[in-house]
């Protein structure tokens, strides 16, 4: 297993302030969940957003779901943001206790092999510092989300009290994009169905060829500090 540098050891009071204290805004907004939805609804929702755990499962792939569903836009947001957070904390100052209990341990241990090869593939994340992990929480690509990025912000050395506002804006960020986005194509295919397809495959070309172009031009630079 790849060691994390410097592991962050904060005080006993500190951990259950962060912890407890991100509980409980995952509490209350489950309990206003229910007061909003109640019934049926709630229990959709919540089971939807439960697979937000599940493996290859991102915001690309639940939101849409989540709209279909008749989730709206601002539950699907702060539950997304909220969901993120709670992991992020709870890594964030925990990481080394949780490395120390079965199961949860073992798992962790292969998210950190998984997050260091991803740092080793994308070395601009490092060469980007602060920018880099925010925009590890922010493009969808694969092994972004804010286990992975909780945990690369622990091998790179980084405090809590700037890795966390780094992971809570991008994934806002991240959200709010793909939320919007989504109401926007569904709206669009009520109007006409043609729409939203022509504008869901521009929005795709615009994104490959971004990428492209990152890739080709702006990702070497920092192979090549690198080494």
């Amino acid at each position: 297993m790849s060691e994390v540098q410097h592991l962050y050891h904060p005080g006993l009071k500190t951990r259950l302030i962060f912890s407890l204290g991100i509980i409980a805004v995952l509490v209350f907004w489950i309990f206003a969940m229910y007061l909003t939805f109640g019934g049926d609804k709630f229990g959709i929702f919540m089971g939807i957003f439960a697979v937000y755990f599940a493996p290859g499962f991102g915001k690309e792939s639940l939101i849409p779901i989540m709209t279909a569903a008749g989730c709206p836009v601002l539950a699907i947001v702060s539950g997304i943001v909220i969901l993120d957070m709670t992991l992020a904390v709870i890594i964030s100052f925990n990481f080394d206790l949780l490395l120390k209990i079965p199961g949860i341990g073992h798992a962790l241990r292969y998210a950190t092999d998984k997050s260091a090869t991803v740092l080793h593939n994308h070395p601009w994340i490092k060469g980007l510092a602060g920018t880099g992990l925010f925009l590890m929480m922010f493009l969808p690509f694969m092994g972004s989300s804010a286990i992975t990025t909780s945990i690369i912000g622990r091998l790179l050395s980084v405090h809590p009290r700037m890795l966390l506002p780094l992971i809570f804006t991008g994934s806002l960020c991240a959200t709010l994009m793909v939320a919007v986005g989504v109401h926007a194509l569904v709206s669009l295919w009520f109007v006409n169905p043609w729409y939203a397809v022509t504008a869901a495959v521009v929005i795709a070309a615009v994104s490959l060829i971004l990428w492209r172009i990152w890739k080709k031009f702006v990702a070497p630079r920092f192979e090549r500090d690198r080494k």
